[in-house]
């Protein structure tokens, strides 16, 4: 009997309480619900990243509890009530994504760097041959920009859909699998 089952890859998103869509700012992190209904807002997302603006997952639940304190971290304005961090946890089924748009990079070659480089500066949707529009999904390792340096044992997988197909299409009943309970709000 095969051991491979194709079963759902589980990736995680690290963020803060203030960013979860249909949460009303729980005063302790014990009041989060346990399921979250989440759409990634792509308007909403961070221009200038390894792959572009997008919605980003890891399949590394320490990387996640990283990527959420960096988000409390660099949260600069003033907020009401506390402020701490929180990793979404997803299952994906691996048909649906099979059937996107894909772009992956399995390691540093020069054309992961130019691919970084580009999205980094700001160029258009991810330069694609004769066609204006993003990857669906890209997948690849983390980058120390500006320096050609990666982050050991870490992966990215970030979402680039527009509607009407969006990350919420395929990534199936988010769940809340970390909460920073800590003081400061961090893991």
């Amino acid at each position: 009997m095969p051991a491979w089952k194709n079963g759902n890859l589980t990736v995680y998103h690290g963020t803060d309480n203030l960013q979860i869509t249909g949460i009303t700012r729980p005063l302790i992190p014990s009041q989060l619900p346990k399921s979250v209904p989440f759409k990634p807002n792509l308007a909403a997302c961070r221009p200038f990243t390894d792959f572009g603006k997008g919605f980003y997952t890891t399949t590394s639940l320490h990387q996640a509890k990283q990527w959420a304190n960096a988000r409390v971290r660099r949260i600069l304005a003033p907020h009401t009530g506390p402020q701490f961090a929180v990793v979404l946890g997803f299952e994906v089924d691996r048909d649906q994504l099979a059937a996107l748009n894909a772009l992956v990079f399995v390691r540093d070659t020069q054309d992961y760097w130019d691919f970084v480089q580009d999205c980094r500066l700001g160029f258009p949707p991810h330069q694609r041959s004769g066609v204006k529009q993003y990857y669906d999904v890209v997948y690849g390792p983390v980058a120390l920009w500006p320096s050609q340096l990666l982050i050991q044992n870490c992966d990215q997988i970030s979402f680039h859909m527009q509607a009407p197909s969006t990350p919420s299409t395929y990534l199936l009943k988010p769940e809340v699998v970390a909460c920073a309970t800590a003081p400061g709000g961090l893991f």
